[in-house]
């Protein structure tokens, strides 16, 4: 019983976080830079000024990693698998509920 509810839990979990970050790609893609209203130091310069490079970043490189709190979450969700399925229920438990402590630390990452 209890491995099947950790079991539950975690797949639940995964489904989750996977709508989540699926909801909130299209946010990030579209999201435009603003720039701030006033003077600025750049443009207090006076005469000639050199050229800035700026690097072209296409937007496939920009987020090539997972990032750290996905990461947690995949770590605190294998946690929670390899916890439902050791035999001793004592350390089982305790992996599990380490495991679901890591996942819910990226989670709330992930979502601030």
């Amino acid at each position: 019983m209890n491995r099947k509810l950790i079991s539950l839990a975690a797949a639940l979990a995964v489904m989750v976080t996977s709508t989540a970050a699926a909801a909130q790609a299209p946010a990030q893609l579209h999201s435009k830079a603003v720039s701030a209203a006033g003077p600025t130091v750049a443009a207090s310069t006076a005469g000639i000024r050199a050229p800035s490079q700026a690097k072209s970043v296409n937007a496939s490189d920009s987020h090539m990693g997972a990032g750290t709190n996905v990461a947690l979450m995949v770590v605190g969700g294998v946690a929670m698998i390899i916890g439902a399925i050791i035999d001793n229920h004592t350390v089982g438990l305790l992996i599990a509920v380490g495991g679901a402590a890591i996942f819910l630390y990226g989670l709330f990452n992930f979502i601030q």
